[in-house]
């Protein structure tokens, strides 16, 4: 679970002069989700489940990466937030071994 963190944390680093397209957002939700299926073996329903959540997480923090690229405290605070809902989510989507996986 922390490369998937250390990943979405470099994919939402590398937008974040600008509030991206949906196509874009879509683009770097199906990356994580590759990734995800790629190293943790994932079935098509996890898979399907995975993309939704992390479409929903960038879609969410889309507007925040400026902020939180320059440390206000307030968009640190919203990212992370918005975070542990992602990682909730995921908990259910994925067995208990997938999930520990570092």
């Amino acid at each position: 679970m922390k490369r998937y963190l250390l990943t979405l944390t470099l994919v939402m680093m590398g937008i974040m002069a600008k509030a991206l397209p949906i196509s874009e957002v879509r683009e770097n939700a199906r990356f994580l989700s590759d990734r995800m299926a790629y190293e943790l073996g994932l079935t098509p329903m996890q898979y399907e489940d995975c993309y939704e959540i992390n479409f929903d997480f960038i879609y969410a923090v889309n507007d925040l990466m400026d902020d939180v690229v320059y440390g206000a405290a307030s968009a640190l605070d919203e990212y992370y937030r918005l975070l542990d809902y992602r990682n909730e989510d995921l908990r259910y989507v994925l067995n208990g071994t997938q999930y520990a996986r570092p």
